[in-house]
């Protein structure tokens, strides 16, 4: 008799005389339930092949084609087109390329021209071997694409998984990475030198808006935006505190993906501390404002404070000398 059990989109079973076993090996912390090894099926070696690249351009946005980064005749009769900019995105427990953010910011890109947009779908698979498959692109015979171009883009755990992409790169930098409310359940503690930083690419930047529970404090990057204070957004108050958490780290998604074709923007200004921000005793002056999301600027350095609106559009737009102290509450 087998038993049977399951995590997020992975299965896996165990037989009756591991059940003892299992029950003794129980989670003792909430990092041990982001543990994923049991859920990695054997061959243990790369590429895996839960370890997918999916390639979307404007004219595959319904169905993305499958790369073989073991095969240059793959990415050569494929859609990608060098001379467009490249995104690579890579989601977060529980995710996939069918299921939002990932479909969500495919289509907010193809609305604004044209993009290679590939989605790493890993499913269950965090392995860090798998993701030299990266170097598929820069040593490509015909399409290669140098690290310097490509802007990478991950949400809770994959923006951890970004910064391990860097490690594994056998030559140059990737040129931007983007951090969505990075989780601070990778590699905490005695391991802190291999989250996402500064140093894991010529630009990074970025979001937080569940900072403290779920997502990191920072700050990670060359430039980090606190949204409403970084750890709690409006809108997000449930029934139960896990909603409310949840909540607050998913929301980080749909300010990016506002950002790409915002016809106002995410303006953000430097404020000395959090307690600054929220009595509103911060006031930048008109030229320390850059735009959060898409298209900030990579010249941005430092702490970064943006307010948004508790509904969509959640961009307010650029408050210029027009704008007026806000109350205690950020979200007045």
């Amino acid at each position: 008799m087998l038993l049977r059990a399951k995590f997020h989109d992975s299965v896996f079973t165990v037989s009756q005389t591991q059940e003892k076993d299992e029950r003794e090996k129980k989670p003792q912390s909430v990092r041990d339930l982001f543990d994923t090894k049991s859920c990695i099926p054997g061959p243990f070696r790369c590429p895996h092949p839960q370890m997918q690249f999916f390639l979307y351009t404007r004219t595959t946005q319904e169905k993305g084609e499958l790369i073989n980064t073991l095969d240059n005749d793959s990415l050569t009769n494929s859609k990608f087109n060098p001379k467009y900019p490249t995104k690579i995105v890579v989601h977060g427990f529980g995710g996939g390329r069918n299921l939002s953010p990932s479909t969500d910011m495919r289509n907010a890109y193809f609305a604004r021209g044209h993009y290679n947009i590939i989605i790493v779908d890993y499913g269950s698979l965090v392995k860090e071997p798998c993701l030299s498959q990266v170097d598929y692109l820069q040593y490509h015979p015909k399409k290669a694409v140098a690290p310097e171009r490509i802007h990478t883009i991950g949400y809770s755990v994959g923006a951890h998984i970004l910064g391990l992409v860097a490690n594994h790169l056998t030559d140059g930098k990737l040129g931007r990475i983007t951090g969505l409310d990075p989780t601070i359940f990778f590699y905490m503690g005695n391991n802190r030198s291999r989250d996402l930083d500064h140093t894991d690419a010529l630009f990074v930047d970025i979001l937080h808006t569940g900072a403290g529970i779920l997502g990191q404090w920072g700050p990670n990057g060359h430039a980090d935006f606190y949204v409403n204070g970084g750890s709690s957004q409006p809108g997000c108050a449930h029934d139960t505190i896990f909603q409310t958490l949840s909540c607050d780290h998913t929301k980080v998604t749909p300010y990016f993906i506002e950002s790409i074709n915002s016809p106002t923007g995410f303006w953000a200004g430097p404020c000395p501390n959090l307690f600054s921000y929220l009595i509103g005793w911060c006031e930048p002056k008109d030229t320390e404002y850059v735009l959060m999301g898409e298209h900030v600027t990579h010249r941005a350095r430092g702490v970064y404070y943006v307010t948004t609106n508790a509904k969509p559009p959640y961009a307010r737009g650029f408050p210029g000398k027009s704008r007026r102290l806000r109350s205690v509450t950020p979200y007045s």
